[in-house]
């Protein structure tokens, strides 16, 4: 009967039908241990942060928002900006796109598998700056139970000594993480795109 509604639901948003656009305990947001040497972390705040995720249909661009989700930042220090440490998490199941059934086919085995999968994750691994507040991030993205680096532009802004927004942007192959499924009257591109704006 699942698979049955999943299809059907898949069948909608093929025919342009639908539009795209109980939390387990949280495992730690850095996946390796810090690096050594004294780290102070601080908290982000939900108030002007977000992530979000894009990838273009043939009809459409696919847009979304995970409501649930955490981040810390280690060690945000104007004077060495390379040595700071970023952690992301977020509930796979609180995708949200503003259409019920589509969100339904979203979390489900087709594409995040949020009963199996509930955490998708991102943990730096290596900053370095570009100049003019611009950085490069190599980092690790964990979806689907799959790991593999991405690396992440991302600008920052401090508004203090420790205060600031962070947002930066990556893509990654949907493929690589075994998220397979398309449609044959609105195929979807390989390529994701990942927003993620921060206000520390």
């Amino acid at each position: 009967m699942r698979k049955t509604t999943l299809t059907r639901l898949a069948a909608l948003i093929g025919m342009g039908a639908l539009t795209l656009s109980s939390t387990p305990e949280a495992a730690p947001i850095f996946s390796s241990p810090l690096a050594p040497g004294p780290t102070r972390a601080y908290g982000v705040e939900k108030t002007g942060s977000e992530i979000k995720f894009q990838v273009k249909s043939r009809l459409k661009v696919i847009e979304g928002v995970f409501e649930n989700w955490k981040a810390q930042v280690v060690d945000l220090d104007p004077d060495r900006l390379e040595a700071l440490q970023l952690g992301v998490q977020a509930q796979s199941a609180s995708i949200k796109t503003g259409y019920v059934l589509e969100e339904t086919l979203i979390r489900s085995e087709n594409f995040f598998a949020a009963e199996k999968y509930p955490e998708v994750s991102v943990a730096s691994k290596k900053i370095s700056s570009e100049g003019a507040g611009r950085f490069r991030m190599e980092a690790e993205l964990t979806l689907r139970g799959v790991t593999h680096p991405v690396v992440i532009p991302f600008a920052l802004e401090l508004n203090g000594e420790h205060e600031g927004q962070l947002r930066g942007e990556f893509e990654f192959n949907r493929k690589d993480f075994g998220i397979t499924f398309n449609m044959a009257l609105n195929p979807i591109e390989d390529m994701v795109k990942v927003i993620v704006t921060l206000k520390v």
